[in-house]
């Protein structure tokens, strides 16, 4: 029985959480990815070039409005097992900060339109740069979520290295300047997508309804139950923004028990 409990273990980690099976999907797409490339080698077939061509972004002169799909798988693919690595990591640690404000859902939409968008600018900038590489990875996404979670508590403690301690709107900074940076180099076109999925999550941090397909509603003969729901959304609201500022001062472990489970209650609304 022993032998099957790294698995049981892998079970409960990606039910834990939607953070989990998006680094678990990250991972399971860059083997598949690897698999299909040496399998082309092996064969001398191009399946590299075949999944370059219609899965990750062309830039716009080589582009077709009929893969439309690719503005989004584009995301799902990666150039190599450090880039990968690199963006699953981001993935996780990002993904669980925001969590603390926002529901599963928030975080896995706002990761989505995070390479949706940075997919957009790629292509409207390749109008410049033809010659630019097909267009790979998640960063989009994954800058989206830093910027956001930066943007709602810019103070929230983050320790590089696990010993180094630097405010989370340092760590965003420093991301967005390194793809500021790159406009001149040979990636330019990777890093304009990295500060397009930046630019979708400083603009939504503070707008989280707008990633949830749920809201307050009116139906007839409802007046009233409409008015105090909003009456406790607000209230609810400005308790959220105190708790929020706390964080930003002193960290989330400095909460007290009933307001980290308040917190876990309004991120399962």
């Amino acid at each position: 029985m022993s032998q099957f409990l790294p698995i049981e273990e892998l079970k409960q980690w990606l039910r834990e959480t939607v953070v989990h099976r998006l680094v678990a999907i990250m991972f399971f797409l860059f083997l598949l990815q690897m698999l299909l490339e040496a399998f082309g080698w092996y064969t001398g077939m191009t399946l590299e070039g075949f999944i370059l061509t219609f899965f990750a972004l062309q830039p716009i002169a080589l582009w077709s409005a009929g893969q439309i799909w690719s503005v989004l798988s584009y995301g799902f693919l990666h150039y190599g097992f450090m880039h990968v690595l690199f963006n699953a990591l981001m993935l996780y640690f990002s993904g669980h900060m925001l969590k603390t404000f926002w529901t599963d859902r928030q975080v896995v939409r706002l990761f989505l339109l995070g390479i949706v968008s940075g997919g957009i600018v790629f292509l409207g900038a390749s109008t410049f740069g033809a010659d630019w590489k097909p267009l790979v990875g998640a960063s989009g996404g994954v800058l989206a979520l830093i910027v956001a979670a930066a943007r709602i508590s810019p103070q929230m403690p983050v320790y590089l290295l696990g010993f180094l301690r630097v405010p989370l709107w340092g760590v965003a900074g420093l991301l967005v300047m390194l793809s500021l940076s790159g406009l001149q180099g040979e990636n330019a076109g990777g890093n304009l997508a990295h500060l397009g999925g930046a630019a979708i999550g400083f603009l939504l941090a503070k707008s989280p309804h707008l990633l949830s397909s749920a809201w307050i509603g009116r139906r007839p003969n409802d007046k009233g139950k409409t008015h105090l729901r909003i009456v406790k959304k607000e209230a609810h609201e400005f308790l959220l923004d105190d708790l929020l500022d706390k964080i930003a001062k002193v960290g989330y472990s400095q909460l007290s028990r009933r307001e980290k489970e308040f917190l876990e209650g309004y991120g399962k609304k």
